[in-house]
C-alpha cells in the first residue's frame, strides 16, 4: 500500500514538473504564436471571423490567470475563441456582441454552452459586479477589419474611445478585486505612421482604475514581404497584450 502511494506521489511530482518545464515560455514576454487561418475556421464551422485570434492565445492567459469553475469574459467575443478555450478547461463562460452572426457562430462553437448575449457590452447588466475572475478581448477599432455596416459597431467609429472606456469600465465593475483583464491590440498604420492607439488605451485603463501587471508581444510568425525589402520598411508583424489587475 505505501509503495504505491509512493508511486502515485513521484508520478503527480513528475507531471507538475513536466508541466513547469512545457508552460516555461509562457513566462516570457515574447510569445511567437502563428495566425489563425480564417479559411479553415469557416471550412470547420460554415462562417469565419476577420479578426480572430488563436485559441493558444486565450489558452495560455486562460490557464495563467484563473482555475477551474472562474468566470471567463469576452466583451467583444467575434467567433468565440475565448468562450470556446473556457470551457474546454473547465471555466464558465460569458460572451458579448452586437453581430447576430457572430453570437449564432459563438453558439454553434460551443454547442450551446455559456452565456452568450448579442448586445452592447456598454451595459453588462447580466453579470453580476464582482464576479468575473478574467476578461479576455480584442476589441474592434478604427475601421481595421469590416465586421459588418452597423454604425453602432464601435470598429466603423473614427473616434472609438468613448465606446470603449464605456465598456472598460463596466468590465472593471464586473471583475473581482485581483481579477485580471487581457487586452489584445495591435498598432495601425495611418498616412504611412503608427498611431498611438495601443498605448493610449494603457492610460484609458489607468484612468478607470486597472493596474498594469505585465506587457505580452504576440509575434505573430508573420514573413516579411518583398514590399518591405523593397522599401527598406520594417514588418508590423506583433500585437500586443496588456495585462491590467484590478
Amino acid at each position: 500500500m505505501e509503495n504505491k502511494m509512493e508511486t502515485q506521489i513521484l508520478k503527480q511530482k513528475k507531471e507538475e514538473e513536466y508541466l513547469k518545464l512545457r508552460n516555461l515560455d509562457w513566462l516570457s514576454s515574447v510569445w511567437k504564436i502563428t495566425t489563425v487561418n480564417p479559411k479553415f475556421q469557416k471550412f470547420e464551422l460554415g462562417e469565419s471571423h476577420s479578426a480572430s485570434f488563436p485559441e493558444e492565445v486565450a489558452y495560455r492567459l486562460i490557464s495563467l490567470f484563473s482555475k477551474e469553475g472562474d468566470y471567463i469574459l469576452d466583451p467583444f467575443c467575434g467567433s468565440g475563441t475565448t468562450n470556446y478555450v473556457a470551457l474546454a478547461l473547465g471555466r464558465k463562460t460569458m460572451g458579448y456582441d452586437i453581430e447576430e452572426k457572430y453570437i449564432n457562430l459563438t453558439k454553434k462553437r460551443v454547442f450551446g454552452k455559456g452565456l452568450l448575449f448579442c448586445k452592447s457590452s456598454e451595459d453588462m447588466n447580466e453579470v453580476f459586479d464582482n464576479s468575473i475572475q478574467l476578461c479576455i478581448t480584442s476589441p474592434p477599432y478604427l475601421n481595421v477589419r469590416n465586421y459588418s455596416n452597423n454604425i453602432e459597431n464601435i470598429g466603423n467609429m473614427n473616434d472609438p474611445y468613448p465606446k470603449l472606456n464605456k465598456v472598460f469600465e463596466e468590465v472593471y465593475r464586473k471583475l473581482k478585486k485581483g481579477g485580471y483583464f487581457c487586452l489584445n491590440v495591435a498598432g495601425i498604420a495611418e498616412e504611412g505612421y503608427l498611431n498611438t492607439f495601443p498605448f493610449d488605451l494603457i492610460n484609458l485603463c489607468k484612468d478607470i482604475g486597472f493596474k498594469l501587471r505585465s506587457s505580452i508581444i504576440w509575434d505573430k510568425g508573420i514573413t516579411i514581404k518583398d514590399w518591405n525589402i523593397k522599401n527598406n520598411e520594417i514588418a508590423e508583424n506583433h500585437e500586443y497584450i496588456w495585462v491590467f489587475k484590478k
